[in-house]
């Protein structure tokens, strides 16, 4: 399944949005556009639409790790159920790093040995070198 182009662009513009507000140190408007990427991963998810980026996207920028987990999750479990195995590794990434900041360092590794397993293919190397370096920084 192909994302909607329509959805792809609103998640781009948010999240150029949300950054911008970070770097601005703009509290009241990334909470506003942060409300406004889950009106959309809302929307989506009861269209029956929803897409891994979309929720990975809102993972991203969510600010408690226990939540981005819960978030991240639901889109591996979207994976599976849409058979993106493209989008794996990066969530399984994502969730090591949560966990490393929840200080679960079993499961922060267990997570990224999952996402060195699931690279699809040779063309996802940027992605393989932030896993291999996120598993050195754990043993440092």
């Amino acid at each position: 399944m192909k994302i909607d182009q329509q959805q792809y662009d609103s998640v781009l513009s948010l999240a150029t949005a949300l950054t911008t507000a970070v770097e601005n140190d703009n509290d009241k408007d990334y909470f506003y556009q942060y409300s406004q990427l889950e009106k959309l991963c809302e929307h989506a998810r009861r269209a029956a639409t929803a897409h891994p980026f979309l929720l990975e996207s809102l993972g991203d920028f969510t600010l408690v790790d226990e939540e981005a987990i819960d978030i991240y999750q639901e889109a591996l479990d979207l994976v599976e159920k849409l058979q993106l195995p493209e989008y794996c590794s990066s969530l399984q990434l994502a969730i090591a790093e949560r966990y490393r900041e929840l200080g679960d360092l079993e499961a922060a590794l267990s997570y990224a040995s999952e996402a060195q397993k699931n690279l699809t293919d040779a063309s996802e190397q940027g992605l393989r070198e932030d896993i291999m370096a996120f598993m050195q920084s754990l043993q440092d």
